[in-house]
């Protein structure tokens, strides 16, 4: 497994890691994990785990052997001892290149609905139990160890193989203690693999990188000077380091995906020989063919004839949820020891006929994405074709570009991933993000998600924005012309990407509220209607500030915290909660004793113990208590804001939003508030 730090992907990828794991380790301490199965898969030389749909979250861990692990469109290269961790819904394909044991995990976690809605927000958006990752363990054989008692012990648990529905039915003190057991050995077995990723993060290797890259753009032409430039290496690098690790060139594995492509054409789909032909990138169906026959040793047409009517039920009954096509490395299922889990998981029939169609138009919004006018002579292309062919018969060469398609204005806008080419005047802007800010600038999306249109400071202004939650299928629907996301991710934005142009940008990205009405003015071409709302906006606040200031007294500070199951989170100034409007907008201090390092986030979690000492004069505090039963609290009580009604407390669905319109909403209470307050 490459662990190593190749090339510029690399260094990307292990800060991204770096930046996540700690809010994800958080995550895991807040949610309720469920075991489902623990087993193990025995791959023999040459044998693979084909195309397995994850039912659920699970670990994989590969001993004894090399394999190639597919996850989607992400591939690791395991040698030894690897460690992977697969989101519920990826399609997972195991290539064992010589005999190894495959230690599967399958678990659900879930949030109480009473956690803070920062944890709520990551499931929705960056959940990192829906998350692939993998990594070669610094200590295989702990892990090893840990895995083997797991699976013996499940195995007793499980009566020698009982079905997770026979294991609902058992109520033994013996079997409940087990399962108890399992559960405990899970949390460790987790423990061990986070602090590996945590210590020893793992990026792709430099072959892995190839393949990753070569994955997404197969169709196209592929070089060796290609794959150079993109990877910050020569060619000659390139080509010897990859054919290390894999036994063939790039250019070999190149064709390998497409022929694999191929493959699930012939036997998914009732498109041509030369349409499939001009998809993976051969516009000659004829080299096509003696490619293919190469490959596989019959043709394109003999290979369609002996599968037509042998394609497993299983094979359809895949994720519906994605807009990316399978990926060209997977294979199709054989029936297997963990396929069970898949059908008591709610996979049935009725996916086989909603697959074929949405693969027809995933295909069809493919190939329009990338353009009739590349269509090779001959292949596909055919509306271009006939319009040609009309204008042609006319003999009016003006026919033949009234009807051609307009492209509309682009212009580059520089977002957390990347330069971005967006439409220069969007008109139908999907707000999976921000959406307070598009708002505020006067642009009224069509699309939003469930979680933002439900701020009470949003109310009566969202007609005509369709609430697509976190369906890819529902987005599409709307068609919109530009996505604003707050999600960094590759693998989402590339989904968003699919549907139109994606900005991403982090919530707080930003140092303050003007910097992100200026850069979302500008890229909704609303800079005016920004520098209009920023004036009014310091206009009104700068009176806010000085009253505020005014009612201070020398070296008085506040806190902006949030009391949640026994826990206290910490708020700074790129946060809700009053975090902004105190820090950033009103010029509030914080208490000296709070590390600066916990401010810098969106927000902290520390002890009770701390309490005291980072309780400032006066308190912000999101909470579901009332004064009287935080007085009555033998900790809380003793709180000089607390005591002396030196306290502001709100719900979180009040002080969760920090977007412009729902600042503008709260900061007069907060400002009447502490000015009020300050008096006593």
């Amino acid at each position: 497994m490459g662990g190593a730090s190749d090339g510029l992907a690399g260094s990307s990828s292990l800060r991204r890691i770096l930046m996540n794991i700690n809010e994800q380790i958080q995550l895991w301490n807040q949610v309720i994990v469920r075991v489902l199965d623990i087993r193990i898969k025995r791959v023999g030389h040459g044998d693979e785990i084909r195309d397995y749909v994850a039912p659920t979250s699970m670990f994989m861990y590969l001993a004894n052997g090399s394999a190639e692990l597919w996850a989607d469109g992400d591939v690791w290269l395991a040698e030894r001892f690897h460690l992977q961790h697969i989101g519920k819904g990826k399609r997972v394909s195991v290539q064992s290149a010589s005999s190894l044991d495959a230690y599967m995990i399958l678990y659900k976690a879930s949030l109480p609905a009473s956690a803070l809605w920062e944890f709520h927000m990551m499931m929705q958006t960056e959940n990192p139990f829906m998350e692939s990752w993998g990594l070669a363990p610094s200590e295989p054989l702990v892990l090893l160890e840990m895995l083997q008692a797991m699976v013996d012990d499940w195995k007793q648990a499980d009566g020698g193989g009982r079905g997770q529905c026979d294991q609902e039915k058992s109520s033994g003190k013996d079997d409940g203690l087990r399962w108890l057991k399992a559960k405990g050995d899970f949390i460790r077995f987790t423990h061990a693999a986070l602090r590996e990723r945590a210590e020893h993060p793992c990026v792709p290797s430099l072959a892995e990188q190839v393949i990753r890259y070569m994955a997404r753009n197969y169709r196209g032409v592929i070089s060796v000077e290609q794959l150079a430039q993109q990877m910050n290496y020569t060619p000659q690098y390139v080509s010897r380091k990859f054919k290390e690790q894999m036994g063939c060139s790039p250019l070999e594995y190149a064709i390998r995906l497409r022929m694999d492509m191929a493959h699930n054409l012939l036997r998914d789909t009732a498109a041509t020989q030369q349409e499939i032909a001009a998809y993976v990138g051969y516009p000659d169906v004829i080299y096509f063919n003696r490619v293919f026959k190469k490959q596989t040793g019959v043709t394109p047409g003999q290979y369609r004839q002996k599968y037509r009517d042998a394609v497993s039920k299983d094979t359809r009954n895949r994720s519906n949820s994605s807009v990316v096509a399978p990926h060209p490395a997977m294979y199709h299922v054989d029936n297997n020891d963990i396929h069970y889990h898949l059908l008591s998981d709610g996979g049935n029939d009725m996916a086989s006929s909603k697959r074929k169609w949405l693969a027809t138009a995933l295909l069809c919004l493919t190939m329009a994405a990338s353009g009739c006018e590349t269509a090779p002579e001959g292949t596909g292309g055919k509306n271009n074709s006939a319009t040609n062919q009309t204008a042609n018969n006319t003999g009016d060469p003006s026919q033949a570009e009234t009807k051609a398609p307009t492209t509309a204005e682009k212009r580059t806008i520089t977002a957390a991933t990347g330069e971005v080419e967006v439409p220069a005047q969007p008109k139908r802007v999907a707000a999976q993000a921000f959406l307070g800010t598009v708002l505020a600038l006067g642009v009224q999306p069509v699309a939003s998600e469930t979680f933002l249109m439900n701020s009470p400071y949003l109310e009566g202004k969202l007609d005509g924005v369709t609430d697509v939650g976190d369906s890819l299928e529902a987005l599409l629907e709307v068609e919109p012309d530009l996505i604003i996301t707050q999600i960094a991710q590759a693998e989402t934005v590339d989904k968003y990407a699919k549907i139109a142009p994606t900005v991403a940008m982090p919530y707080n990205r930003f140092a303050s509220i003007q910097e992100e009405m200026r850069y979302f003015g500008d890229l909704l071409d609303k800079k005016d209607v920004a520098e209009q709302w920023i004036a009014d906006f310091e206009r009104k606040t700068g009176k806010l500030r000085e009253a505020v200031q005014g009612a201070l007294h020398e070296g008085e500070t506040v806190s902006v915290m949030q009391e949640y199951d026994g826990t206290v989170f910490l708020f700074g100034p790129k946060s809700g909660r009053g975090g902004r409007i105190m820090y950033e907008i009103l010029g509030a201090k914080p208490p000296a004793a709070i590390p600066e390092h916990m401010l810098a986030d969106s927000y902290y979690e520390f002890s009770l113990e701390k309490l005291p000492e980072y309780t400032g004069d006066y308190l912000i505090l999101t909470t579901n208590s009332t004064l009287e039963q935080l007085k009555a609290d033998p900790i809380w009580g003793k709180l000089p804001p607390i005591r002396d009604g030196k306290v502001f407390l709100w719900n979180e669905n009040q002080s969760w939003y920090r977007d412009p319109i729902a600042v503008e909403g709260q900061i007069n209470s907060l400002a009447e508030w502490i000015t009020k307050a300050a008096k006593k």
